[in-house]
């Protein structure tokens, strides 16, 4: 499981060089080529955001992704994913959906890896992989607006949010001491890595809702019982009794 960690970071670095480079590029030809590979990237990212948001419970709007920029004056692509009720999700919802993108790119990359060096297919397969790695390279890494909605939700509820970071680290500690997948044959190693992460996540529910029956039975015993109403004045039964407004929850994976 320490694997998928090192490709993730590596994913990054990686992500952060290409992208600097393909900023740098002036010339015109390569430069057309990559704004068509960014596109390939971008729109990767997207989904990505987009697939793990409706995976996680997070309502989503529409997702936008743009060759041109917005003035179409100039090329530069780039997308969004509408998130029309931003403020009821968990840190959680909003640290997975903004992290999606570099979890979906590397396992991709680590898929193309299988077919060029595991798998014998056509030169151009190969090809076409590789391309497609680079275009991963580029739009795999969160934006500064993903990095800045999980810090927002992590102010809204620090506490609750530090709840969640234990428990998926106790998750990821069950997994990698108790399951070992590898009894099971699998085509591809990164359907390994891919199987580990819902594996953590299937603990993580687990874990949550035995947390959520010790602390309800807790709470069932420690509820203090309510007097006689004969020995209440009429203001005190009409105040413990009266309708209450009802609040919104946010939601909370």
């Amino acid at each position: 499981m320490l694997d998928l960690f090192f490709w993730l970071f590596l994913m990054l670095l990686i992500s952060i060089g290409v992208q600097t480079w393909y900023r740098r590029v002036h010339t015109r030809g390569l430069k057309a080529f990559l704004h068509i590979l960014a596109f390939v990237g971008v729109f990767v990212h997207e989904v990505a955001h987009y697939a793990f948001n409706v995976l996680f419970g997070v309502k989503t709007g529409k997702v936008k992704v743009k060759y041109r920029s917005e003035d179409k004056m100039r090329v530069a692509p780039h997308g969004s994913v509408g998130l029309p009720e931003f403020e009821r999700n968990s840190f959680l919802q909003t640290f997975v959906g903004s992290v999606a993108p570099l979890f979906v790119s590397t396992f991709l990359f680590l898929f193309c890896v299988d077919i060029i060096f595991n798998i014998q297919t056509d030169a151009w397969v190969n090809v076409v992989a590789i391309v497609f790695c680079v275009s991963l390279f580029i739009g795999s890494e969160p934006s500064g607006q993903d990095m800045k909605l999980i810090g927002e939700t992590f102010k809204r509820d620090p506490k609750y949010s530090i709840y969640q970071i234990a428990l998926v680290v106790a998750s990821g500690l069950i997994v990698w001491f108790f399951v070992d997948l590898y009894f099971i044959y699998l085509p591809f190693e990164v359907l390994y890595y891919i199987e580990y992460f819902f594996f953590v996540i299937l603990v993580y529910f687990v874990l949550k809702t035995a947390f959520w029956i010790i602390s309800s039975c807790f709470s069932a015993l420690k509820r203090p019982k309510f007097p006689s109403i004969k020995l209440l004045t009429r203001r005190r039964r009409f105040k413990m009794f009266a309708p209450r407004k009802l609040k919104e929850k946010e939601a909370q994976w």
